[in-house]
């Protein structure tokens, strides 16, 4: 089986445009621990393509460079693979667009249908949607006039946005509104109150509607200045609270159709409980500890699990704390 890797922040996607020190080193640390153990599983016909200005890849991986069209490379790419995983930003729709590309191409995707990447994609959509079901949500409003009030202060950051990009904390709403006043008339924001507590994050695996937890992660996340900073993950660094993580994994994976293979959930573990921040149907930088923590090959169960169904047994795991810094 041929399989292409899509990257996108390193694999061409922001050709002609400036290369963002924190994405690159993210996008390349999930693909070259995504690599690493694909090759280990096995694999041995691996195709990707490598923003030019970066150093090449180590290991069998036929690497392209991709033209100057991305879109056109990565849509030739998966017409002659017979499988893709794509690991992009949900900015301006980019992860659903390429998983469209994909199915267009008749090519099976390791990852989420694009019903369930659509919907995930919007984090108001997606708060809205949940906290229908009741799921525990942190509240989310689109536009400013309608807030609350709010002694914590407030958080506001882009309604598609990945990572910290984008995410500042204003304790006035007067800030705030000023701050929304200045943006762009077409940029999209959800704002939420500041909830104290725990940044965390769940990494599961799922296959139509059942799920086995990976790790319970604590997100080195804070602010400073008023801005978001992401430095990194600890990888099962929170495993105290995997009775409660699996509890929202499986209301999450029962609400949201589609959802397959490797999903991650940001949280808030505050102190009546996790509350849910945003999904993400891709890989996400916790796992790159993935492997040390368990000791195990997580990319043989992805593949495995969308191949076949079957979810992997987890007898023996190790579940170490694995720290993950950006920097």
């Amino acid at each position: 089986m041929r399989l292409f890797i899509c990257e996108f922040i390193t694999g061409g996607g922001l050709q002609g445009e400036e290369l963002p020190a924190n994405l690159k080193r993210e996008g390349d640390m999930m693909l070259t621990a995504l690599l690493s153990d694909l090759q280990d599983a096995g694999m041995d016909n691996l195709l990707t393509t490598r923003d030019p200005r970066l150093h090449i890849l180590s290991g069998k991986v036929k690497m392209i460079i991709p033209g100057d069209n991305a879109w056109d490379t990565w849509r030739k790419c998966m017409k002659e693979s017979d499988a893709a995983w794509l690991i992009a930003p949900e900015t301006d729709g980019v992860l659903h667009r390429l998983t469209l590309i994909a199915q267009e191409q008749g090519c099976k995707i390791i990852g989420c249908s694009p019903e369930a990447v659509e919907l995930t994609t919007s984090k108001s959509r997606t708060i809205n949607y949940l906290s229908g079901l009741n799921i525990p949500c942190v509240p989310a409003w689109t536009d400013v006039a309608l807030l609350p009030d709010s002694r914590a202060g407030w958080v506001i950051k882009p309604d598609d946005g990945v990572g910290a990009e984008g995410c500042f904390y204003f304790k006035s709403i007067k800030s705030l509104r000023d701050y929304v006043n200045n943006l762009k008339g077409d940029a999209k924001y959800i704002v939420q109150k500041f909830v104290a507590g725990i940044p965390a994050s769940v990494s599961f695996l799922c296959y139509q509607g059942d799920v086995l937890l990976l790790s319970c992660n604590q997100q080195l996340f804070e602010f400073i200045d008023g801005k978001g900073h992401f430095e990194g993950v600890i990888v099962n660094g929170l495993r105290q609270y995997v009775r409660e993580f699996e509890t929202i994994a499986k209301l999450i994976a029962g609400a949201v159709k589609g959802l397959t293979g490797y999903i991650g959930i940001d949280l808030i573990v505050t102190d009546s409980g996790p509350v849910v921040v945003e999904i993400n149907p891709r890989l996400t930088t916790a796992y790159a500890g993935l492997r040390r923590s368990l000791g195990r090959n997580p990319a043989e169960w992805i593949l495995a699990l969308c191949q076949t169904g079957r979810f992997p047994e987890l007898h023996g795991v190790n579940c170490s704390p694995v720290t993950i810094k950006l920097e």
